[in-house]
């Protein structure tokens, strides 16, 4: 299953980079400018992102015409609250998962394994 990280923080992106390296998932990451660039070619399977990330870009990303794109793969968020927030310009219909920051391994390996089923 190959894995699609996207935030605007690189520090984040490393975290969530390093959650994944024990898995046998392939893994690319991006920031806002590859994912407007990069995103139509559509090789991946899921999508890890950060709330602020997708909150900002997620206008961008309708404007360029990545967002169909983005609404049919299975997300897991991230977020600094303990309650899954609801996001712009999701979907309701798309699968979406929640993980609290600071990530707790097995909150993340759970979450991790709904974005699997979901692919």
């Amino acid at each position: 299953m190959k894995l699609l990280v996207f935030s605007d923080s690189a520090a984040l992106r490393k975290q969530m980079e390093d959650l994944l390296t024990s898995g046998s998932h392939q893994i690319e990451s991006r920031d806002i400018a590859e994912m407007v660039a990069k995103t139509k070619d559509d090789g991946f399977d899921g999508i890890l992102s950060d709330y602020d990330s997708w909150q900002r870009s997620a206008a961008l990303f309708r404007y360029f015409e990545c967002l169909d794109v983005l609404n049919q793969k299975p997300l897991l968020l991230f977020s600094k609250s303990r309650k899954a927030p609801s996001l712009k310009l999701r979907r309701a219909k798309a699968f979406t998962a929640h993980c609290s920051l600071p990530v707790q391994n097995e909150e993340f390996q759970a979450a991790l394994q709904q974005v699997t089923a979901a692919a």
